[in-house]
């Protein structure tokens, strides 16, 4: 058997289930999705069905000799990315393979990452063999899964616990939380069954709910931006959804495999989903679903984000903050006053002051020369962090980080008329930040950079490429990270207006002959009408 390391071509993702003859559930719906997402999809096939959308008739286990000659065929020539689990027929395929995964994650340089979307009865309709099996998913699987897409019933029986009598909103965000402590992994708890349980909830839309323990591997999900969060969207083509559970678990699967992470790839998945289902069709003289998938989705296809962590989206007004022009031009970010004015008078016209880990009474003459600099070369100047100094005195604008966000009074930043811009590191914080209406939205980081330690991945010309095309009717959007002078095509070719450039500038042998280049080739940007002297 070869050995099992992940590939550097098209990545694979395994899927393991039965079987749908219609093709909208099981396997074959898995591969749909998993192509959508641009990697691709290997199957272990646990059982075969006879079924359709009106029925259930009849199912066919398959022996464990034969799993584990699927395994080895597998796992000779195509080494997963990520395994993604469906139906489990008995108690025997959930032992076979939880040692295989067990042997799998303990003997590879890179164990993949697994992903168990369960098919199971609630426990007050399960039989006694059934009950057993749901035992030894608990106690031999869940160790070794990354992350579990149930809905309410499905986790119930899973978890043995009931919903906390509460509103739903608080009810299920407490029990995903709980079900990530019992299993000690990722929880996205699907709400489309929620009316079920909560007889209030609206049938007009619904909330999933995603958590993570903060104690599972911190290096592991040290790219994850964070621990727990809650989606909304309308529901859609309610009699044409069969198999959506196992397509949006293999899409997650599939844009995980493509170096996404969790969060990032539950908010494009669920906008996949969104997309797909309201475009559902029945199959033949009966209930269909989603028999067109693609990635290429609207802003408006996105859920929003109730809740990131801890944060809610503040009460600010539908008009957002003061707009920035579409077309920033060449940003620079610079970390002293005397760049910025170089830069200045070279003929920049929006330009970041970003110094760090300054006491307020040490940052406020720098900040007072910056913006004094910015209406002297009428140019927009952003304050990075120092939000109160740059109120204080009549700032262009201030630019925050997701983490700033937190400690940052927006809503007198928009009551000052300051312009505010936001950086993001994924489609789920570029969503989160574009629901504040900022004045601009910073893209990053694009490739490695060298001027700070990202916690975060480079994310590269294709996410980038997603996510100007999601936004950029939105509000004005500006690529960050790594985009040295050599790199300015391609990111360019994304049709994005505004770069911003730290070192490609600051480290030049000639940094005024680069940016008078950068300039000529980008642009300073539309004009604007400069904030009267304070």
């Amino acid at each position: 058997m070869g050995e099992l390391t992940q590939s550097r071509q098209t990545p694979i993702v395994w899927s393991i289930g039965g079987v749908d003859p219609t093709a909208l559930a099981g396997i074959s719906a898995d591969n749909r999705a998993i192509a959508v997402s641009g990697a691709h999809g290997v199957n272990v096939i646990t059982c075969l069905s006879a079924q359709n959308s009106n029925a259930f008739l009849a199912k066919q286990a398959t022996s464990l000799a034969f799993l584990d000659q699927q395994w080895c065929a597998l796992a000779e020539q195509c080494p997963p990315c990520v395994i993604k689990v469906g139906m489990l027929v008995n108690v025997e395929q959930v032992n076979w393979l939880s040692e295989k995964l067990a042997n799998l994650k303990k003997n590879s340089d890179v164990a993949p990452w697994v992903i168990y979307d369960p098919v199971l009865r609630a426990s007050s309709e399960a039989t006694p063999i059934q009950r057993k099996m749901m035992r030894a998913i608990s106690e031999q699987l869940m160790p070794l899964v990354d992350l579990i897409t149930p809905n309410v019933h499905e986790a119930m029986a899973l978890s043995n616990m009931v919903l906390p009598s509460a509103d739903a909103t608080t009810g299920m965000a407490k029990y995903a939380k709980l079900l990530s402590q019992q299993f000690n992994t990722q929880v996205l708890l699907k709400g489309g069954h929620v009316s079920d349980i909560y007889a209030e909830q609206s049938n007009e839309s619904y909330t999933d709910f995603y958590a993570r323990v903060p104690t599972l591997d911190t290096t592991r999900y040290r790219c994850e931006p964070c621990t727990k969060f809650s989606m909304t969207q309308p529901s859609t083509q309610c009699d044409h959804r069969r198999g959506s559970g196992c397509i949006l678990a293999s899409l997650i699967a599939g844009f995980v495999a493509n170096d996404y992470t969790f969060c990032d790839a539950i908010i494009f998945s669920a906008g996949v989903m969104q997309k797909a289902y309201r475009d559902a069709q029945p199959l033949g003289n009966s209930a269909g679903g989603a028999l067109r998938l693609t990635s290429d989705i609207k802003f408006t296809d996105l859920a929003h984000i109730n809740q990131f962590n801890e944060v809610a989206p503040p009460a600010l007004s539908n008009e957002g903050f003061e707009p920035c022009p579409k077309h920033l031009g060449l940003y620079p970010v610079v970390d002293s006053v005397p760049w910025l004015e170089r830069l200045l008078s070279v003929g920049v016209k929006t330009i970041q002051l970003r110094v760090k880990d300054y006491a307020l009474s040490d940052a406020e003459p720098l900040i007072i020369d910056a913006i004094a600099l910015g209406k002297q070369y009428h140019a927009r100047v952003f304050i990075n962090d120092y939000w109160q100094l740059a109120i204080k005195h009549g700032a262009y604008g201030v630019h925050l980080g997701q983490e700033d966000m937190v400690g940052a009074n927006l809503q007198r930043i928009k009551q000052s008329g300051l312009r505010l811009g936001l950086s993001t590191h994924g489609l789920f914080e570029a969503q989160w930040a574009s629901q504040f209406r900022p004045s601009y939205m910073a893209i990053g980081h694009i490739f490695a950079t060298q001027t700070k330690d990202m916690a975060s991945r480079p994310q590269g010309l294709e996410k980038l490429n997603r996510q100007v095309k999601l936004f950029r009717d939105k509000l004005p959007l500006v690529a960050i990270g790594g985009i040295s002078v050599n790199r300015f095509d391609s990111v360019l070719d994304s049709d994005i207006a505004s770069i911003a450039v730290v070192s490609a500038i600051t480290n030049a042998i000639n940094p005024d002959e680069v940016t008078k280049s950068l300039l000529s080739l980008l642009g300073e940007g539309e004009a604007h009408e400069q904030l009267e002297t304070v």
